[in-house]
This record gives C-alpha cells, sequence and structure tokens, in this order.
C-alpha cells in the first residue's frame, strides 16, 4: 500500500510539474507568444473565474498565473481529468490548478459540449431515460436497483399507473441552464438575478429559497435523497404539512426522486407523490430510472471516475450536458475556504456537514473544472456583482 501511494504522488507531482514546465517554455517561445490578459487600473488581471475577488485586490493568497493559451488551457483540462489524487492532497493540488487557470479566458465550445452530449447521449440518453415513464418502463418489466444491482423489483400496476406517458425533456433543447449547488460560496454572491434570467434552473435537496439576492427564485427540477426525507421530515410519519409548504417554495417545479436506488426507497417516494396531491401542490413527482442512473455510473467510471455513489449534483450535471446548449454551475466549490482564504460554511444556509465516505466530491470537482477548461460548462465560482 505504501508503495502505491508513493507511485500516486509521483504521478500527480510528475502531471503538474511537467505541465508547469511546459507552460514556462512556452512562454519562451516567439511562436507561442499571446496577447496578455486586461490589466485593471488597480494593476490586478480580472480573473474569468473569481472577478469579484480578484478585482479586490486579494490576489496575495494565489499569486497571477502564467498567461496561458487555448491550447496550453486545453491541455491543462485534460490534466485534470488524469489517475487519482490522495484525498489529504486534493485541496493543494486543485489550487494549483486554480492558479494556473486563473488567466485561461472561459469561452463556450459548442464542439466540445457536442462531445459531451454524444457521449452521454450514446451511454444514457438523459432525453428519454432520465425519468420513469410508461414508455420505457414497460407494465411487468423488472427494475435493478443501481445502488443495489443484485436486488430487482417487478413493475405492477400501483406504480405504471402513476408514472408520466412520456419524458418532458424530448423537445428542442433548452438555451441557457443554471445548475445550483448548495455551497457556501454562493453566500453573499449576488447570483441570484443572474440565476433567474436562465431558462432551466436545477437545484438539490429542498434547500431554504431566503436568500433570494443570492440564489435566485426560480426552480424548474427540485431533487430529493429519501435520507432528506427522513431528517428533516420524519419520512412524512408525522405531520406532512410542513413538507407540502416547503416544497411551495419552488412552484410548479418537478420534483426528482431516486425511488429505485435502494430497496425501501419506493414507500418514501410514494409518501412524497400521495402527500403533494393531497396538500394540493403544483409540484409533480417524478421518479428517476435507476437504468439511466446505473449507465451514467458506468459511464463515468469507463472515463476513470470511480466512487462508491455520483453525487445528485453529478447526475444532474451530467443530464443537463445532454439538455442545456448553454450551461452554468453555480455553488460547486467542495472546501470550508474560498479560493481567497475566506472560511465557507458548508452550505450557504448551514454547515451542516456532508455524511463521510459517501461521495467523493473534491474528485467530482476536477471534471467540472475540466469541462470548464474545455468549454463545455462555465463554472462560476466568484461573485455575480
Amino acid at each position: 500500500m505504501f508503495y502505491r501511494q508513493s507511485w500516486t504522488l509521483a504521478l500527480c507531482t510528475s502531471i503538474t510539474l511537467s505541465f508547469t514546465l511546459s507552460v514556462l517554455w512556452k512562454r519562451q517561445s516567439p511562436k507561442s507568444q499571446t496577447k496578455a490578459a486586461p490589466v485593471a487600473s488597480n494593476g490586478v488581471r480580472p480573473d474569468p473565474i473569481f472577478p469579484c475577488w480578484s478585482m479586490a485586490q486579494k490576489s496575495s493568497h494565489m499569486p497571477i498565473a502564467p498567461v496561458l493559451d487555448a491550447e496550453q488551457c486545453w491541455e491543462l483540462g485534460q490534466n485534470l481529468k488524469t489517475g487519482p489524487v490522495p484525498e489529504r492532497l486534493v485541496k493543494r493540488w486543485i489550487l494549483r490548478q486554480l492558479k494556473l487557470m486563473q488567466n485561461c479566458s472561459w469561452t463556450h465550445n459548442a464542439s466540445a459540449l457536442d462531445q459531451y452530449r454524444a457521449q452521454l447521449g450514446l451511454c444514457c440518453n438523459a432525453s428519454a431515460r432520465l425519468l420513469l415513464t410508461q414508455e420505457n418502463t414497460p407494465l411487468g418489466s423488472e427494475l435493478v436497483y443501481d445502488g443495489q444491482p443484485t436486488k430487482k423489483l417487478k413493475v405492477q400496476e400501483d406504480l405504471w399507473k402513476i408514472l408520466p406517458q412520456g419524458s418532458p425533456f424530448q423537445g428542442p433543447l433548452y438555451e441557457y441552464c443554471a445548475v445550483v449547488g448548495n455551497g457556501g460560496i454562493l453566500r453573499n454572491s449576488s447570483c441570484g438575478p443572474e440565476i433567474d434570467r436562465a431558462q432551466f434552473v436545477i437545484r438539490f435537496n429542498l434547500p431554504p429559497m431566503g436568500f433570494l439576492e443570492d440564489v435566485g427564485t426560480k426552480s424548474s427540477i427540485i431533487t430529493l435523497n429519501p435520507s432528506v426525507l427522513q431528517s428533516r421530515f420524519s419520512g412524512l410519519n408525522h405531520h406532512r404539512r410542513p413538507f407540502a409548504e416547503a416544497v411551495g417554495a419552488y412552484g410548479a417545479s418537478l420534483l426528482l426522486i431516486p425511488a429505485f436506488s435502494f430497496p425501501g426507497h419506493k414507500e418514501r417516494a410514494f409518501q412524497v407523490l400521495y402527500t403533494l396531491e393531497d396538500f394540493g401542490s403544483p409540484a409533480r413527482t417524478r421518479f428517476m430510472n435507476p437504468k439511466y442512473l446505473g449507465a451514467l455510473d458506468g459511464h463515468w467510471r469507463r472515463h476513470g471516475f470511480r466512487t462508491r455513489r455520483l453525487s445528485s449534483g453529478f447526475m444532474l450535471v451530467s443530464a443537463a450536458l445532454e439538455l442545456c446548449q448553454h450551461l452554468t454551475l453555480y455553488g460547486f466549490w467542495p472546501f470550508s475556504q474560498a479560493p481567497d482564504g475566506r472560511p465557507l460554511s458548508h452550505h450557504y444556509y448551514d454547515n451542516q456537514g456532508p455524511k463521510p465516505g459517501y461521495h467523493t466530491m473534491p474528485a467530482e470537482f476536477t471534471h467540472y473544472l475540466a469541462m470548464h477548461l474545455h468549454g463545455a460548462l462555465r463554472l462560476h465560482l466568484g461573485c455575480c456583482r
């Protein structure tokens, strides 16, 4: 084990050093001279990822990186997708990559997004298979639990009759989408108005909406993990009105539940469906398709990303890459300190940490960085003022 960890550390260190040396060598080459990024009146280059922070002259925490051209930025994105980084080094390693990224000007790359969309469409097809429907789940067929593949469930009439006939996502692509994570970096970001300008907005696990200036008001999809239902609403075994009122804050949105990831989730999902119907909620309950989630997990494993279970954020970002022409991520930052050193709460609304050992959020974050550098999505880690 010691030799394996040493080899992994050496590999990651060599990747970072080789890329840095490549950058420095190209800067000396006359053929690689690029136009420097504009400099503000205060002498600090505007940062495309941390605009408010850099313009506020907080760059002493993260020195300005060499100016990179498009080819170098693409190479950096490729490096971010290489082998695993030791968990104890993840934060330092990511911050080193962010230093290099500071002067990579982001532009939407339609061809890169098309490539991600084609790969995901071939394996997973979110437009037709993200949700369980009568079309993709025939009566009498079997569902395989994606979180426990040894368990199966036969589709009986009680389930089949409450499924929508078809998927709501098979029309034209959404023009602009916002995927809003719950990270503490959203607090005091003033991103609310920008989020609300998106055509389609995805949120996770019923986050409080009392921070309108930072997170906006619009919601198209809300996810709900059964564990949240248990921890916050006693599994709907007592008073149900607080749950109905919490969901009411999101209007006529789709409430997505991974009802068939593990045995026992079905009953809770049915409780959600009937509770919202009983209270006349405009929200519509939909069940995530375990066949889609299993295929998605297999796709990312084949691309080198192995984790016990993908987070809801990674699942829905993957779906949005198929469904949206332009995609921006907000609130995706997995650390307790901002890039400039400011302390952050875990969520923008509280400081309750994640369940340990379940998701590998820093590793997911490196994939978001790679997609950002390739121009497939925009990762907003600064502020929106």
